[in-house]
Order: C-alpha cells, then sequence, then structure tokens
C-alpha cells in the first residue's frame, strides 16, 4: 500500500476463550502533552505509569499517560497525534516531563519497537489508524501486529501478520519513526480462535479492496501523490490544491472525479479558497474580472 515508507501496524480487546490472556497496561510511546489529549487527571495517586494505566482502565478510559516529573496521572478516551510522540522506553520516557501512555487494556502482549521489520507475504495490507486500539480492533485475530507513525499526516500506520514476522530488526527506543510490534500468546494463537479470525480478515480487507478502500480517518480521502506511489489525507472539500476531488486522483481508484488546484484559477496571491469542493475568488490577477467567484479575462 504505501510506498515511502515500510510497512505498518495494529490489535485490540480480543479474545473470548475459556483462558483469557491478557497483556494490559501496555506500553504504546512516549509523548509530549498537547494540551488537549490528557485532560482528565486521575484522582487517585498512582506512584508508576503501570498503576495509573490500571487506575485508568478501572475507569472504563482506552488510554492512561503519567509524567514521571510530577507523578500526574492522566486518562483518555482520545489518543494524540503522531507530531508530538518522543522518545523512551516501556520504564520511562528520555524526557521526564513527557506522557508515558498505554493502552489500559487488551489481549496483545509488547516485543518492543525495531528499528526495521519485514512481513509474510499472507495476504494482509498497512492500513490507516488513528491511535493503537484502532489497530487493535482490526487486526483482532492477528498473531503479530506492528504500528508505526506517519509523519505525512500525523496518525499511524498499522499492519496485520497471521504468523510470525518474516524479519524482525534491531532493539531500539521506541520513537515516532520505530516500529512497535505486538504479538498474541501462544496459548491465544493454539486455540485456532486467533488462525480462523485471522483468515477473516483477510477477506474483509479484499472485500474492502473490491470496493473503496477507506485508507484515511473519516471525512477525509486518499489522494495520490504525484510521481511517488503513496498517497496523503487529505479534506476535499477544503483542499486548496485538490479542491473538489485528488488532483492527480483518488489513491486506489482508478475512475474517481479529478479536483482543481484553486491557486491556478487567475486569483490574486492568497486570494482563492476551497469551498464545499469548489474553487472561489475574492480577488483577480491584473488583466482578469472577478465574476461569480472566478476569475475571467
Amino acid at each position: 500500500m504505501f510506498a515511502p515508507y515500510l510497512a505498518p501496524i495494529g490489535v485490540f480487546t480480543f479474545l473470548t476463550l475459556s483462558q483469557k490472556v491478557l497483556a494490559d497496561n501496555l506500553f504504546v510511546g512516549c509523548y509530549k502533552n498537547d494540551g488537549s489529549t490528557f485532560t482528565i487527571q486521575q484522582a487517585d495517586d498512582p506512584d508508576t505509569s503501570v498503576e495509573c494505566s490500571t487506575y485508568c482502565g478501572y475507569d472504563g478510559y482506552a488510554y492512561s499517560a503519567f509524567q514521571q516529573n510530577t507523578l500526574q496521572c492522566y486518562c483518555s478516551n482520545d489518543y494524540p497525534r503522531q507530531y508530538y510522540m518522543g522518545s523512551g522506553t516501556d520504564t520511562a520516557c528520555d524526557d521526564t516531563s513527557a506522557l508515558n501512555v498505554r493502552v489500559t487494556q487488551t489481549s496483545f502482549q509488547s516485543l518492543g519497537c525495531k528499528d526495521t521489520v519485514v512481513y509474510d507475504p499472507d495476504g494482509f495490507q498497512d492500513f490507516l489508524v488513528l491511535n493503537p486500539k484502532d489497530c487493535f480492533r482490526n487486526c483482532n485475530g492477528a498473531y503479530q501486529a506492528t504500528y508505526v507513525g506517519n509523519p505525512q499526516n500525523g496518525y499511524y500506520t498499522c499492519h496485520c501478520q497471521s504468523n510470525e514476522l518474516e524479519m524482525i530488526g534491531n532493539d531500539v527506543t521506541c520513537s515516532g519513526t520505530s516500529y512497535f510490534v505486538f504479538f498474541h500468546s501462544r496459548d491465544a494463537q493454539a486455540s485456532g480462535l486467533t488462525r480462523r479470525r485471522a483468515r477473516d480478515m483477510r477477506e474483509l480487507q479484499a472485500r474492502r479492496r473490491r470496493q473503496e478502500v477507506e485508507y484515511c480517518p473519516h471525512g477525509l480521502t486518499a489522494c495520490n501523490v504525484a510521481h511517488s506511489g503513496s498517497y496523503e489525507c487529505l479534506d476535499t472539500d477544503t483542499e486548496l490544491e485538490s479542491c473538489g476531488g485528488c488532483l492527480f486522483g483518488q489513491y486506489g481508484n482508478a475512475t474517481s472525479v479529478i479536483g482543481q488546484d484553486c491557486t491556478t484559477m487567475g486569483a490574486a496571491l492568497g486570494a482563492s479558497t476551497c469551498l464545499d469542493g469548489q474553487c472561489v475568488a475574492s480577488a483577480c490577477k491584473k488583466g482578469l474580472k472577478l465574476v461569480d467567484g472566478r476569475c475571467q479575462e
């Protein structure tokens, strides 16, 4: 799928087995505080990031964030963008003012962070997610899963793996460019449920590819990036250079509507905008006149 960076990510609460193997309080990265994601402070007084995650899980939150230098614990059902990810490990963030973020409940366990991975060609494809839980939820039948930050749009790329990864690189400090690698226990895999759900997931992904694949979060369109084989997620209702559709076509859709570049419509510098998928000018370059929001000779 997405060319510029090596593959991608995933998984979430999934097992309804008689013996349920959980890896709650799963570390998923260190983040700068963006001031809006983690605003609910935990009333209890946890001393560690794991305790913080446990308390947040008890209260029904998907994520916890523990700040080492203040010992403050925050809970949230939202997740920060990739832009805010710093570096650190399960035990400590490199910046003590950063937030040690964890998934409070999941059936996956962690293999840590790697500098590279190679996927076994089992039919799974990369896909874009807003957060680790989306990744886990979509990969709920996989044995292994990875996610990595997507710097082009600030989201995350997820990849499910029905068997073991073909190759795992070196251990590295977790950051916005490292691969977070997760796995289901052998007990879960041996149940057969994991394999059946992996097969079902591949079939679901194949159906999505036959239809219109959702590579981007709701409301955004996967637009081809010129001469790269990759895509970027854009709001074609407001995007100035892909107004009303993708300028170079929609990723994976050869019959998509081609959009307009509103900067080439003859408008004066800074006087063009995209409103509801239509280019509108408020002033024109010298020699052109403004007629109903368009510049004409």
